[in-house]
């Protein structure tokens, strides 16, 4: 049954969230729910009353979309369904040990963008392997956020396995080259290794010091990528990063657009909607043209977009709620830097499930450690 899993939460992990895969996700999903209610459970599920509020709110702002009666909802509604068939497999699990399978999948993602860059695997996630500037196209999941997350929920210490795993992370984050994953996986790399108690001790100091001019170093060298030696400058700065002035600029043409009414602010527009601005290229102007995008890639106008301010502050309470959960401060450092920086640059909190084990390690992590305890 554990190699079940894994197989199948393997195939889940790489493949969700591309239209290529829905179908096989789905199927990997109830096979894994089979297989664990029925043949492990014997039937019995295990259900938290919090789950059951959430569908019911889910289900309001379905109807609300279908009401809409948008062409494609379903670029929107498989992801929720993903994500709750999940949570459930989550919360039924038998025994399964979530750390490892995530160091497993760290290694396994590696390989997979080793291969598509030596064209030696087909693309099952995009029409094209390399794309701007050498980005290579791949897995949108990066596991080395998660296995950071677990070591601060836990208060792991900085081990051997840690280490490996980064150095392991660090070839698929540089073929990426996402700067938004860089950026939280450097935050909560520091928040891992750094003792803020002992941060003014010499020997931290120079450490330090030796990672920041390696750093330097390597990103002047002819062994960094173009474009992430292209991006590291914006770091200082921001608000210059072009992808960051387009989206902002997006953003404010898409308020700019959008003609709510009272009402569509208050419960929003509706699951499958999306947002069509005109982009204006200043340098080059025979590529403005409109564009039509799920939320200008904005987490947050996402969510208001689909449910209005009703579902956006839905959001923001429960994330309040699990922020006060968290007992240690690098952890709750470490889940805002995830929540905010990944929905202020992206809409991968809600387009990709695996994002729902930051919520259950906070939820059921703590009690599921206290039982294990408990038995020993």
């Amino acid at each position: 049954m554990k190699v079940l899993n894994y197989i199948l939460l393997t195939a889940l992990f790489l493949l969700i969230g591309n239209s290529i895969s829905s179908s096989v996700s789905l199927l990997c999903l109830l096979l894994l729910l089979g297989a664990n209610l029925i043949v492990v459970k014997k039937g019995k599920i295990t259900v938290p009353l919090y789950y059951y509020i959430a569908l019911a709110i889910y289900l309001i702002f379905l109807t609300i979309g279908l009401f809409y009666g948008h062409r494609n909802p379903q670029i929107d509604i498989k992801f929720q369904l993903f994500g709750f068939l999940f949570y459930l497999f989550l919360l039924n699990k038998k025994d399964f040990k979530v750390l490892p399978f995530l160091f497993l999948i760290n290694y396994i993602v590696l390989g997979i963008y080793i291969l598509l860059y030596l064209g030696k695997f087909p693309n099952l996630w995009h029409t094209t392997v390399i794309g701007y500037q050498g980005r290579v196209y791949g897995p949108s999941i990066i596991p080395i956020v998660f296995i950071s997350f677990y070591y601060l929920i836990k208060n792991k210490t900085f081990d051997l396995k840690l280490v490996l795993a980064f150095i392991v992370a660090i070839p698929s984050l540089l073929l990426t080259t996402n700067l938004m994953n860089i950026v939280i996986a450097g935050i909560l790399l520091m928040l891992l290794v750094v003792d803020f108690n002992k941060l003014i001790q010499p020997k931290f100091i120079l450490i330090i010091l030796g990672i920041g001019l390696s750093s330097v170093l390597f990103f002047n060298s002819s062994y960094a990528p173009d474009l992430i030696k292209e991006k590291i400058p914006y770091l200082l700065d921001p608000f210059e990063y072009p992808s960051l002035k387009i989206r902002v600029n997006d953003l404010n043409a898409a308020f700019a657009r959008e003609k709510f009414s009272t009402t569509e602010k208050i419960f929003g527009n509706g699951f499958g909607a999306s947002t069509t601005i005109f982009r204006e290229n200043l340098e080059a102007q025979s590529w403005s043209d409109f564009i039509t995008f799920q939320e200008i890639d904005n987490g947050f106008y996402y969510l208001y977009h689909r449910g209005g301010f009703l579902l956006l502050s839905l959001f923001l309470l429960f994330h309040i709620f699990l922020f006060e959960k968290i007992k240690s401060i690098k952890s709750k450092i470490g889940f805002l830097s995830i929540v905010i920086i990944t929905c202020l640059l992206s809409i991968h909190y809600f387009n990709n499930m695996f994002y729902l084990i930051l919520p259950f390690l906070i939820l059921e992590g703590n009690k599921n450690t206290r039982q294990i305890e408990q038995q020993i």
